[in-house]
Formats: structure tokens, C-alpha cells, sequence
């Protein structure tokens, strides 16, 4: 935060929107942790990061809006517009992966495995679909395409994150909150 906070030039609006934001976050999250019992915190943990999750897909969508005028001359383009595919992408299964693990902890959903009919070939069709999407967003310099890529792959990875948690049992849900864990810190690396 402090090497964030030293790179942008700070004036008093932008202070103050980074005071406000942090100082809400910092009382939600207060009055979330005082109301949790000890034995909920896995579940908490899932929650909280699927907001890591869509923290990362927003991020990467609004950085894309932000730097798509300037990919025509940047030499680095493929490299940052990559990033923000594999974050973006990653973000979603981190998502909505952790929503699943949140309602299978927290009893709002079965903690059976959910095996869905053909999920090999589905999940097999999410990722191709997932591939065929950062082709297409790699091979255009429109930032249509390119907005119309990352929605369709955080559809996609979001879809992808679901299929994948529904098929693992409750009792392994802390497990799969520690991959979805290492999942957020990919996303946020490639941002």
C-alpha cells in the first residue's frame, strides 16, 4: 500500500476518496470479524475471497478501459493485455469457487459432491471456450473486442469455478479455499 500510495501523486479528493474507502472497509470488516465465531472462519475466509476474486476481474476489466488507446504503440501490449486476460480469467474461477465453498461451510447448500453429467466434457468446453476467447482477444486491436473477451471470460471462468467446487465434498471445502487462495495471488501477479 505505502509503495501504491508513494507512486500516484496524492491530492486532497483523491485523499479523500482513499481515506473514505479504506475506513469503510476497515469498519466492515471490523464489525464482520466481532460477529463470526471461531469455528465459522473457513467460511468467512471463502467469502471474503470472492471479493478477492471479483476485486480481480473488475480490476483487470477497468485497467484494460484505462491502457486499450494505448496498446496500438506500446511495445509491451501483448505482454500487459496477457495479464489481464490470465487475471481476469483466474479471477472469476476464484470467485465464484469461493462462493460454493462459502455455502457449502456454511450449510446453505449440500456438502455432497455434486457430480454433474458430463462435467469432463463441460469443463474441457469451458476452457477450449476460454482459449478461443484470448485468441480472438489477442488478434484484435478493438476495445470492443477486447471488452467483449473479458466478459465473456470471466462468463466463462466464473461457470468454470462453479463446476469445479459443486463436484468436491464439504469436508474438503478448507482445501479448496487454500487453492482458490493461491488462485487470488496468481490474479493478483498477472495484474
Amino acid at each position: 500500500m505505502a509503495a501504491t500510495l508513494g507512486a500516484i501523486h496524492l491530492d486532497m479528493p483523491l485523499i479523500t476518496q482513499i481515506g473514505t474507502t479504506m475506513g469503510t472497509g476497515g469498519l466492515i470488516g471490523a464489525l464482520v470479524a466481532r460477529r463470526i465465531a471461531i469455528t465459522d472462519l473457513p467460511q468467512l475466509v471463502a467469502a471474503f475471497h470472492s471479493l478477492v476474486g471479483m476485486a480481480a476481474v473488475l480490476t483487470c476489466v477497468s485497467h484494460y478501459i484505462a491502457e486499450c488507446d494505448h496498446f496500438v504503440l506500446d511495445p509491451a501490449a501483448s505482454v500487459i493485455k496477457t495479464a489481464l486476460f490470465f487475471g481476469t480469467f483466474i479471477g472469476g474461477i476464484t470467485f465464484s469457487g469461493s462462493l460454493i465453498a462459502y455455502a457449502k461451510l456454511q450449510g446453505l447448500m449440500s456438502g455432497a459432491p455434486i457430480m454433474l453429467p458430463g462435467r469432463h466434457a463441460l469443463n474441457t468446453g469451458l476452457a477450449l471456450a476460454n482459449v478461443s476467447a484470448l485468441g480472438y482477444y489477442m488478434m484484435s486491436a478493438d476495445p470492443l473486442v477486447g471488452l467483449s473477451m473479458l466478459g465473456i471470460t470471466s462468463a466463462l471462468s466464473m461457470t468454470m469455478g462453479l463446476t469445479l467446487t459443486v463436484a468436491i465434498g464439504g469436508a474438503d471445502m478448507p482445501v479448496v479455499i487454500t487453492v482458490l487462495n493461491s488462485y487470488s495471488g496468481w490474479a493478483l501477479c498477472a495484474e
